[in-house]
């Protein structure tokens, strides 16, 4: 029955390791993402000065 336990214990400190690197990682790509989007903003506001 002690195995079950440690089992059980080990698999939510599996998932919640899986969960952290995925948050990390969302967390990393959110800073190219916005960077992304702030530099096509950019670009459409500059075509909208030429016109």
């Amino acid at each position: 029955m002690k195995k079950i336990r440690n089992k059980k214990g080990q698999n939510i400190i599996e998932y919640a390791m899986v969960a952290a690197v995925v948050s990390a990682a969302v967390v990393a790509m959110s800073t190219y993402v916005f960077r992304s989007v702030q530099a096509t903003q950019q670009m459409i506001a500059e075509e909208f000065r030429k016109q």
